[in-house]
């Protein structure tokens, strides 16, 4: 019996060490996205920034070069696109289900405006589609958590994946039917 107690306190012990997090999110069909975004950008990420907000929050402030505009007006080919979470100094803070940028990559990311005019990416990560270029066909394809395939699915099973072409995802955040 006291070798069970110890295992059942070692045990709450461990669980309440481990950091656990869980997102629930319904998958948007890209119509939807389409529908609820203010700004549809193809985009490369040229820089990522964290910092503190006045209030004190963390934030991460990540800039685009913009290629083209799929949906709403702009007058440059840069952009904003703020998102919660980040690391400033030693501290971390992080949003379940936050999109994650990277500089260098290409995007399409489906945006809606914040009151300063900065874009937030649409749904947490369902709003940012990958680009990734198919090495054999030089044909480039989107992806996020929900629709298209990643390259290394591609790769893995050819037959399967169920690949997005960027032209495609293009031509429904224009509006026109997938």
């Amino acid at each position: 019996m006291k070798i069970v107690r110890l295992f059942a306190c070692a045990l709450i012990l461990f669980l309440s060490l481990t950091k656990l997090s869980a997102t629930l999110m319904t998958p948007l069909p890209v119509e939807e996205l389409t529908q609820r975004a203010n700004l549809i950008l193809h985009a490369t990420v040229t820089s990522k920034v964290c910092e503190r907000t006045a209030e004190g929050r963390i934030i991460t402030r990540v800039e685009l070069d913009v290629s083209e505009v799929l949906k709403g007006n702009l007058t440059t080919n840069h952009f904003t696109v703020v998102h919660g979470g980040g690391t400033v100094g030693n501290i971390r803070t992080e949003v379940s289900g936050q999109v994650e940028y990277t500089v260098g990559e290409e995007v399409v990311a489906f945006l809606v405006l914040n009151p300063r005019g900065e874009g937030v990416t649409l749904g947490l990560a369902q709003g940012k589609f990958h680009v990734w270029k198919d090495k054999q066909s030089g044909e480039k394809f989107a992806h996020n958590i929900f629709h298209g395939a990643t390259e290394q699915e591609t790769a893995q099973d050819e037959k399967k994946a169920a690949k997005l072409a960027l032209k495609e995802l293009a031509h429904a955040a224009k509006g026109g039917a997938k």
